[in-house]
């Protein structure tokens, strides 16, 4: 479909491309599983035990299923009517509240697949391969699907803000892969889904009329997804309390409001029943009560851990380049930009859009304010800003105001905002999204991912569970597939032929690859230090070590080559490749002379 706008002929999106985005989307979000059991990740675990005990145990109590599968961390210790001890989950209890009813069809057909329920006495490697399974069934149907459905229709609802397929593309590109939301995706935790959540209630509030007050559905729906996002995640009360200010101005009525009260009543319910079966008091989380002493402490200062904002704390989650939520997702300085270059036009398509870009901020300042005043605002190994889950599709939101209201002002400015807009997407989807697909969460003090962890992995082609185990094809092709279809998704806007004549589309692509380059390079050019690379290597060593399924690596095979006396020249420049890499530099030496003893890999693709 073609519309003009000005002199400007802009082309919307083929159904064809949008459909093949869709498919690799689909690939993306539910064909990679990336799970060490060594690492025992707390904000997975503790919210996997929390389903398992109300399925298995009928209670919110996780003890039973902790002295079958094992200690986590994130767990409190709150006593019952009687005095005795309980561990429960810290968290807010939605996602193991959806996980209830997937765990439960899980337990009835894992039988049907040769996957027993462990009993106590079973094996501890019945009670992993038990464990492992639980993970991926509620992480693909609780999260996974969600996520993608929430991207999907994330696209539509762009629809109504910009018909550039190519400034809109970008955008879901950007917001599904370039941000941290897919690595959150692959976890059965909170982080992603909230992202839903609220963005739905702020679309809600939006398609919400003062002048047809007599549609309480919207107001209501608004309500239950603006309680439901602190269902979610604790943090994610202050962004609650923003969407219901944010309903009153726009509802202004007040059966209105008080139907969205209702509807945020439901949800808030739920969550202070937990808290009075847990914990003895609605009103009360139980963060005070954590079995961690260091995380009790922490989190009894202030108000339940938190202070004042901190303004360093502000800048690092907004703009470092390991885990600042700007500084890893180059696509999303683009919502900064879009502020001044709204507020201060009056031209009409900004003065249509600027309340939705207000609205946006007014719901993520609070975010933002709120986790820079926690005591523990870093948040542990995590991949990206892991307390700014629900920002992607607020922030991808503006960014395309300012890029449709950038474009709108002519030929020109279009293909500059279409290069900008396709070429930091895809470095962002170089920089998280490529990370999001091998490992759920890095140390602290990695300070440069994209060359010391994902660079390393991917040459020894570490990489993790994926369906082709599922479908008899175990090996590292069906990843590579996955990984194919990442890097295609990224390019998809930029292939989009959106209106523009041959010499444009050269233009806009070439200049395009340059930006993406140029976004690329605050991530690969971290200066290393002698603290950061030891950091790396021990990162590095932890993940060889922990790795899972073991021994399906191009490393093992080279090595197993090696051990048979099987390998020639070019398998011993490979190894070389690895080992330095991963900062073996004797061995790597060791390796590249016995290649040139053997005479030299003279073919250059098996040098690969």
């Amino acid at each position: 479909m073609l519309v003009r706008e000005g002199r400007v002929r802009v082309s919307d999106a083929s159904r064809a491309s949008l459909n093949v985005l869709r498919a690799l989307f689909l690939v993306v979000f539910t064909c990679v599983f990336p799970f060490l059991h060594r690492v025992n990740n707390p904000n997975e675990n503790v919210r996997v035990y929390m389903t398992m005990a109300m399925v298995d145990h009928h209670t919110f109590a996780i003890d039973e299923v902790v002295e079958e599968y094992g200690w986590t961390s994130d767990m409190a210790i709150a006593p019952d009517k009687f005095g005795v001890l309980h561990h429960y989950s810290v968290k807010a209890p939605a996602i193991s509240y959806l996980g209830v009813p997937v765990y439960a069809a899980y337990r009835s057909v894992a039988p049907a697949f040769g996957l027993e329920r462990p009993s106590r006495q079973s094996s501890a490697q019945a009670h992993e391969r038990w464990l492992r399974g639980t993970v991926w069934a509620l992480r693909f149907a609780t999260v996974q699907l969600p996520c993608l459905v929430g991207l999907l229709l994330f696209e539509r609802w762009l629809r109504r803000i910009s018909r550039d397929g190519v400034l809109r593309l970008a955008t879901l590109v950007a917001v599904g892969l370039g941000t941290n939301h897919l690595a959150s995706a692959n976890l059965f935790a909170s982080h992603a889904p909230v992202a839903w959540a609220t963005f739905a209630s702020f679309a809600l509030i939006f398609r919400s009329s003062p002048a047809k007050p007599s549609r309480e559905a919207r107001p209501f729906l608004a309500g239950v997804c603006a309680g439901l996002a602190t269902l979610f995640e604790y943090h994610a009360l202050p962004m609650s309390a923003a969407l219901a200010l944010l309903a009153a101005w726009r509802m202004r009525r007040v059966r209105a409001v008080g139907i969205f009260a209702l509807g945020a009543a439901t949800q808030a319910s739920l969550l202070m029943f937990y808290q009075w079966r847990a914990y003895g008091n609605p009103l009360t989380p139980g963060h005070k009560m954590c079995e961690n002493p260091e995380f009790a402490a922490a989190h009894a200062k202030g108000l339940f851990g938190i202070t004042l904002p901190d303004p360093v704390a502000l800048r690092e989650l907004s703009f470092n380049t390991t885990f600042g939520f700007f500084g890893t997702s180059p696509f999303m300085v683009l919502a900064l930009a879009a502020l001044p270059l709204v507020l201060l036009s009056s031209r009409a398509f900004e003065r249509r859009w600027r309340g939705h870009l207000l609205g946006a901020c007014a719901v993520m300042l609070p975010l933002w304010l709120a986790v820079s005043a926690f005591v523990s605002w870093r948040g542990g190994w995590t991949i990206g800003p892991r307390f700014f889950g629900a920002a992607p599709p607020f922030m991808g939101l503006m960014a395309l105001i300012g890029l449709e209201a950038f474009a709108s002002r002519g030929t020109y400015a279009r293909l500059w905002a279409r290069a900008v807009a396709s070429g930091l997407a895809i470095a962002s989807v170089a920089t998280l999204g490529v990370l999001g697909v091998l490992v759920s969460s890095i140390p602290e003090d990695v300070v440069r991912p994209v060359p010391d962890i994902v660079v390393p992995l991917l040459v020894a082609a570490l990489v993790p569970h994926h369906v082709g185990e599922v479908l008899g094809a175990p090996g590292l092709t069906g990843y590579f597939i996955i990984l194919g279809a990442l890097v295609l998704a990224s390019l998809v806007p930029l292939a989009l032929k959106g209106g523009d004549r041959v010499p444009q589309r050269v233009a806009r692509t070439a200049l395009a690859l340059v930006v993406a380059v140029a976004g690329l390079g605050p991530a690969l050019m971290v200066p290393e230090t002698r603290e950061s690379a030891h950091a790396a290597s021990r990162a590095r060593e932890f993940f060889l070590r922990t790795w899972e399924p073991r021994a399906r690596d191009r490393w093992t095979h080279l090595r197993t080559k090696q051990a048979a006396q099987e390998a020639d020249a070019c398998d011993y420049v490979k190894l070389a490749r690895i080992e330095r890499l991963w900062g073996h530099e004797d061995l790597a030496a060791s390796y590249t002379q016995e290649a040139v003893t053997r005479g030299g890999c003279k073919n250059l693709l098996q040098r690969f």
